[in-house]
C-alpha cells in the first residue's frame, strides 16, 4: 500500500497522523463540515438480547 492510498482522514488512522502534525484540527474540521447530511440514509437495526427479561 502507497501513500496516495491512505485516507488521512479515517479515524482508525487520525490520531496518529495528528500526533505527528500530519493532519490539522483545522483541516479536520473543513473536511467534516464538507461531508453530506447521510442522516435520511440510516437503517435503524434493534438488537433482542434474548437473556434480558422485560418486568
Amino acid at each position: 500500500m502507497d501513500n496516495r492510498s491512505i485516507d488521512k482522514f479515517d479515524l482508525r488512522l487520525r490520531r496518529r497522523f495528528e500526533e505527528n502534525k500530519d493532519l490539522s484540527a483545522d483541516e479536520i474540521k473543513s473536511y467534516t463540515e464538507s461531508l453530506e447530511d447521510q442522516s435520511d440514509n440510516i437503517e435503524e437495526i434493534v438488537i433482542e438480547d434474548e437473556n434480558v427479561t422485560e418486568e
